[in-house]
């Protein structure tokens, strides 16, 4: 893939983070941490696109329905397994 050289200034526990991965070098880490980044933020747009359509459509959560989707979220979290799981 071409290459630029680009000048950019990171915070000093950033720069040692990366410098702390051996074996590699600090523009490889670094371009697999942005194409991570970027990845993650271009899937937030699309989801959070995707749910404003959906408010479009079907008009927006209840309060009620909110606090029983993030109970649904918790118990997800508590028990990945399955809801309700001993």
């Amino acid at each position: 893939m071409k290459k630029r050289r680009v000048t950019v200034n990171l915070d000093e526990d950033v720069l040692q983070a990366l410098e702390s991965i051996e074996g590699r070098s600090l523009s490889a880490v670094a371009n697999d941490a942005l194409r991570q980044a970027m990845t993650s933020e271009a899937h937030r747009v699309a989801l959070t696109r995707w749910l404003d359509e959906l408010d479009d459509a079907h008009g927006k959560v209840s309060p009620a329905q909110a606090e029983a989707i993030e109970a649904l979220v918790d118990d997800l979290a508590e028990h990945p397994s399955g809801l309700g799981a001993a």
